[in-house]
């Protein structure tokens, strides 16, 4: 428990430097390259969108209702509501988080598969749509802006964190952006991207895996904030093709091959 203390509040120092350098550049930009930059943010809606026709996605939220999800939140009474479209996660004392209902008609894979969601941290600064999904019988975590808001990466692998493991990654998230994650699984890798950029891609096989106790009631797909607002837009699935799951494949085999020299 010292060891991850230390950590944690070693990685919260990491993170709160990186957040105040980054608060000095904006405030060093003056108007004319703030606007430009924002004319140039990456939308991660629009991009979103441009794989309606692509593939064949399952849309898990219909922006409507809470159909096929159930709240699971410690956050007290109706912190999860739809709003305009959006699944909001509101902010609790400790964690908020739902899950899908296994019951639904929707059959929910537990390999070879895609799962893309939009999301944005209204409030707080910590993981605002941390996804928990199925990797056959076992399960993880990916978390977005843990320990003090700027950590990714996969919870738990081999009793580590996203905060300990290879799979962790700083990454800063700004309050009121939306941001496009997209998480491929088989059996043996997992890839994870964060808008277009891939911060992930870690061979499970061979791994212990597991949740933190977190986020155990959103099992076995669903999505948790801690003490932080998340909005989601879009959550849909799809089936990966065989080409995506061999070139994950290979990726298992080259790793293997190299451990094994």
């Amino acid at each position: 428990m010292k060891r991850f203390a230390e950590k944690s509040a070693a990685i919260a120092t990491v993170c709160a430097v990186v957040l105040l350098l980054a608060s000095a550049q904006i405030f060093a930009q003056d108007s004319a390259e703030s606007k430009k930059k924002k004319a140039e943010e990456y939308d991660a809606i629009a991009k979103s969108q441009e794989d309606d026709d692509k593939y064949d996605w399952i849309n898990l939220f219909d922006g409507k209702s809470l159909q096929n999800w159930i709240d699971v939140q410690d956050g007290g009474e109706e912190a999860v509501e739809v709003r305009d479209g959006i699944l909001v996660l509101g902010m609790g004392p400790t964690t908020t988080s739902i899950r899908f209902d296994e019951k639904s008609e929707i059959k929910l894979p537990r390999e070879n598969y895609e799962v893309e969601y939009v999301a944005k941290r209204d409030q707080g600064m910590d993981f605002f749509a941390a996804l928990t999904f199925p990797i056959g019988d076992d399960y993880v975590t990916f978390v977005n802006g843990g320990w003090g808001g700027c950590v990714a990466g996969i919870s738990s692998i081999d009793e580590m964190d996203a905060s300990e493991n290879s799979t962790s990654s700083f990454f800063n998230f700004r309050t009121g952006v939306w941001y496009r994650f997209r998480v491929q699984v088989t059996l043996r890798t997992v890839r994870v991207w964060i808008n277009d950029e891939l911060t992930v891609d870690y061979v499970v096989e061979g791994h212990s895996l597991r949740t933190r106790f977190e986020v155990e009631k959103c099992k076995p797909l669903g999505f948790a904030s801690w003490v932080s607002s998340g909005w989601i837009k879009t959550v849909r699935i799809r089936t990966l093709s065989d080409e995506e799951v061999e070139t994950m494949n290979k990726r298992a085999e080259q790793h293997a091959t190299f451990f094994h020299l």
